[in-house]
């Protein structure tokens, strides 16, 4: 019985190092298809199984996510059809649908967009619907140089969203909490919705504790659609197009909710989820080149306006 013990209790350690050390994994997956279901195609709606020339999806499950990959981790889906309804012996297509959807999952940041558009004369299939969905897996280590571990403090986290459109975004922080694992410490979602629909930014602020791992999982979908089902009857006689194209990046960062304590955070998988500072705009930078130019200006009129042989005798000293 104690050697049965022993075994599973190696057995379970050897696990949670494993766990421990494993790095950023992606899940990505882009779809396109001949349905107007804009709301509810999606992750586990739907299957990469049934490619067809009505149906085009592409994923990729647990990819290692690694941090000095430029590229990351990204699946792509493109589709073209054309209907011919009976009677059309003519060698143009009364409908034509086309579509691609993109996923791409970088270290700390997602981006997914779908486009979709029929042109024709209607008829054939509804309509047109596409989506993109990322999302990564990461650890990340609470540390501080100056705390002890075990020590709370309080942590910020922000999932910066870009872009316009439909879609979906997720945010889930896990740890061990009075011997409970996986414990939700922080979550935090959003759908588009309102004209026009846009994704909102999500966060807040969680308590962690200096040196514990928290689990992160954080998601970004984007979906699109448009349809045949409000064309009128002149519309169709005289040809139509709908098209529609979004997309959506989200950015993920962590801070410590007190600037001046020493706490910071290290990405298991390499990247460390840091808020860069902020680039100036355009005209700030003009004002900032400008501020220098004169700077530099008045030094070199008080150069020229000095004396003979002060110049000299400053260079001495």
């Amino acid at each position: 019985m104690r050697i049965a013990f022993w075994n599973l209790s190696v057995a379970l350690l050897l696990a949670l190092a494993s766990l421990s050390a494993q790095a950023a994994t992606a899940w990505v997956g882009a779809h396109v298809e001949t349905v107007f279901n804009r709301l509810t195609l999606g992750p586990g709606n739907t299957s990469c199984s049934t490619n067809n020339i009505l149906r085009e999806c592409n994923q990729l499950i647990d990819e290692p996510l690694l941090a000095g990959d430029p590229d990351g981790v990204w699946v792509r889906s493109e589709l073209y059809h054309d209907v011919f309804l009976p009677g059309n012996v003519s060698a143009v297509p009364n409908m034509v649908f086309t579509g691609n959807a993109i996923a791409r999952a970088r270290p700390g940041s997602l981006h997914a967009s779908a486009e979709v558009k029929l042109v024709g004369t209607g008829g054939g299939q509804p309509g047109m619907s596409a989506y993109g969905y990322v999302e990564i897996d990461d650890q990340i280590k609470v540390r501080s140089s100056t705390l002890a571990d075990g020590t709370a403090v309080t942590l910020s986290v922000l999932l910066d969203i870009t872009g316009l459109g439909p879609g979906s975004i997720a945010l889930n922080v896990r740890g061990s909490r009075n011997g409970i694992f996986p414990w939700l410490v922080f979550g935090d979602s959003d759908n588009a919705s309102g004209t026009p629909r846009r994704l909102e930014d999500i966060g807040g602020s969680f308590t962690a504790f200096i040196g514990e791992t928290l689990y992160v999982t954080y998601a970004l979908r984007a979906s699109n659609g448009v349809s045949t089902a409000g064309w009128q009857q002149i519309d169709v006689q005289n040809g139509r197009a709908a098209a529609s194209t979004y997309g959506n990046s989200a950015y993920l960062y962590f801070s410590s909710a007190d600037p001046s304590a020493d706490v910071f955070i290290e990405g298991l998988s390499g990247y460390d989820y840091v808020q860069p500072p902020p680039v100036p705009e355009p005209e700030t930078a003009l004002l900032m080149l400008l501020g220098l130019g004169v700077v530099v200006f008045g030094a070199l009129q008080r150069r020229r306006s000095l004396p003979s042989g002060a110049s000299g005798s400053a260079d001495q000293r």
